[in-house]
């Protein structure tokens, strides 16, 4: 048994990945819809992460609630559900003019097109991501964006669904530096689909509770074992692995946090911040109640 687990802590995850982009590719050929193929993939990954994570938990306790399951479920239907489609279809109204003149400067299609689909990945999330990263770096560094994050940060517990724990504000600007520059381009549907996929499947194993062991691949994707680290009650730990998806340019920036000697510890979420608002609502006026937060943290008796 012990033998059989050690296999899945290494394979589950890519098994996964590669079957989704197998759906997605079969899908993509017979032109099935996209919202029907992103919901399909989307739910049975839930059901596998949801049940492995009962099979080989990192950690036991993890699996216990906190209180936390009906905020993560709101913010998982409101920035993961509801959002998503509209922020593409006010960035597609927005920058299609823009689009079109970089085409026409250019004498035709800026985005190769011409290439096979898994190889437009590789510029695809190469650019998408290099946005992704320094905004959520931003996030970090920048006090006022900080108090956005924070609620990404604030479970004491890393699940399935802390992939859905973002603030819409947070969710928004990061969705729209993501796409921004693969709109402006051209990037196809197709290719779009593929991105989606790409982030829906790795969200929800980033911040899985399964015991998940990727060896080299860590160094392709910002999986969990690197992920733990960035949840850290510690900020010079936490304040890394910014890449969402990839690991590339924590790689290139030099902001990879990746020990050998010791494992990411179980103790997550905001050190100055432990009585961080619970509910959804709170957490959405959480930046504009930061300094009443602040004091009531410092001071237990107010």
């Amino acid at each position: 048994m012990r033998t059989v687990k050690q296999i899945l802590s290494h394979t589950l995850f890519p098994a996964t990945f590669l079957g989704a982009f197998a759906v997605a590719l079969a899908c993509i050929a017979r032109d099935v819809d996209a919202d029907w193929v992103l919901g399909s993939i989307t739910l049975g990954v839930i059901i596998i992460v949801a049940t492995f994570e009962r099979i080989i938990p990192e950690h036991l306790t993890w699996n216990e609630s906190q209180a936390d399951v009906r905020t993560d479920l709101t913010h998982g239907a409101i920035s993961m559900v509801l959002l998503p489609p509209l922020l593409e279809m006010g960035l597609k109204l927005l920058l299609l003019d823009l689009a079109i003149w970089l085409s026409a400067q250019a004498g035709g299609s800026i985005w190769p097109h011409e290439w096979p689909l898994l190889l437009q990945m590789v510029p695809a999330m190469l650019i998408s991501q290099f946005a992704e990263y320094w905004g959520h770096r931003a996030m970090h560094e920048v006090p006022l964006l900080w108090r956005l994050h924070a609620t990404h940060h604030s479970p004491g517990r890393l699940y399935w669904l802390n992939a859905a724990r973002f603030h819409p504000l947070d969710t928004s600007l990061l969705f729209c530096l993501g796409l921004t520059p693969l709109f402006i381009l051209g990037a196809g549907p197709e290719v779009m689909l593929l991105i989606t996929v790409w982030i829906s499947v790795h969200g929800m194993f980033q911040h899985c509770n399964i015991r998940l062991r990727l060896g080299p691949l860590n160094y392709i994707f910002s999986m969990a074992e690197l992920h733990r680290w960035h949840h850290s009650l510690r900020l010079e730990e936490a304040n890394s692995n910014y890449g969402n998806n990839i690991l590339f340019w924590d790689l290139v920036f030099g902001t990879v946090h990746y020990p050998k000697d010791r494992e990411a510890s179980k103790h997550i979420g905001l050190s100055n911040l432990p009585n961080f608002p619970k509910t959804y609502i709170a957490q959405i006026i959480s930046p504009w109640q930061w300094s009443r937060y602040e004091k009531q943290n410092s001071d237990p008796a107010v």
